[in-house]
């Protein structure tokens, strides 16, 4: 029995509502090194951690865009190399919805970081 493409719509409506601890609601930048697998529930060194910019964007059918800002003095020093979306608050831990992990960028200091994050229900 398949899933419907109007239930994968759906789903992906839920997972970026405003539903009580149950939406991705954070996106946290790491320096940690390892390889991303489906287990995981923290980042691997978690630098910084902000509530994702604005409002997931959901144009696409199927589809959740998150944006997450972080500034020059957040970044400082930090040698990204992993980002992930959380589903609880700033101060909240193991709620990894999404982890990537990838060589790294180190930060001086003068650079802000963008990060978006394509969830697609399939």
């Amino acid at each position: 029995m398949p899933f419907t493409d109007v239930g994968k719509e759906f789903i992906a409506l839920r997972i970026g509502s405003s539903l009580p601890n149950l939406y991705v609601s954070c996106i946290a930048v790491g320096q940690g090194s390892g390889t991303a697998v489906a287990g995981d529930t923290v980042l691997l060194d978690e630098t910084v951690r902000n509530m994702i910019t604005g409002s997931p964007d959901f144009s696409t059918a199927k589809k959740i865009v998150f944006q997450g800002d972080f500034n020059s003095v957040q970044m400082s020093g930090t040698a990204f190399s992993e980002f992930g979306l959380f589903q609880s608050g700033v101060l909240g831990v193991g709620s990894t919805w999404q982890r990537e992990a990838f060589g790294s960028a180190v930060f001086d200091g003068t650079n802000e970081l963008q990060v978006t994050s394509t969830l697609d229900v399939q």
